[in-house]
């Protein structure tokens, strides 16, 4: 009995995330898991096209100069049938300097200890580092106006410190990454000291950035 042949597709577009345009001449990486490596540019429409193995893991990554990079994974494991797969990519243009705030960067009350849930995103974090080698950022932890003045700043530093070196025990250049303890002293809303707020508005104030600062 003759085998069955699959064809096995990936086509996609690469996008500017803050648009939706599609973006010309991006390149786009195909890394087969243990296996080959295949490059390419997108045309004007943003669109690319690769030929996939069976049985076989996937990344996919899309880069351009002055954006970063986005990267996705797929599979073609338990395909039985001939498939065309669908993926897009997001590219972020680069701002210096601008404050990204990192989700669910949270820490126990009165402590700076990185918390496993903390952990998962400053991974992220990580990830977009070793996507971008050109980058160097400023890591910054905040707190709300709550407590005294000094000892905010003092545990807002301990705090950034630690996702420092947490990021840096991942692999990451020290050199690439400073940290940064700002206390009270960039709030994001008026809850300032003596003014009366509700928690949610209080949490909003406690968040952790990061800014790229060169590339």
């Amino acid at each position: 009995m003759q085998q069955k042949i699959l064809v096995l597709k990936l086509e996609g577009i690469v996008y500017n995330k803050k648009t939706n345009e599609p973006i010309g001449n991006a390149h786009v990486t195909l890394n087969r898991i243990d296996g080959s490596t295949f490059r390419l540019e997108t045309d004007n429409d943003g669109k690319f096209k690769f030929n996939l193995e069976e049985n076989s893991d996937y990344n996919l990554i899309g880069d351009k100069i002055n954006y970063l990079s986005d990267r996705t994974s797929l599979t073609t494991k338990n395909l039985t049938t001939s498939t065309t797969i669908k993926r897009g990519l997001f590219l972020d243009s680069i701002v210096l300097n601008k404050a990204i705030k990192l989700e669910n960067i949270y820490y126990d009350f009165d402590k700076a200890d990185i918390r496993p849930d903390a952990a998962v995103e400053l991974d992220k974090l990580v990830k977009v580092l070793e996507d971008n080698p050109t980058i160097w950022i400023e890591l910054s932890s905040h707190t709300d106006s709550r407590g005294n003045d000094q000892y905010n700043q003092r545990l807002s530093q301990s705090r950034a410190n630690s996702a420092v070196q947490y990021i840096i025990y991942r692999g990451i250049n020290k050199n690439r990454i400073t940290a940064k303890g700002y206390g009270e002293s960039q709030l994001i809303n008026d809850c300032a000291n003596g003014i009366k707020c509700s928690e949610a508005e209080h949490q909003l104030n406690r968040r952790t950035e990061f800014e790229i600062t060169k590339q």
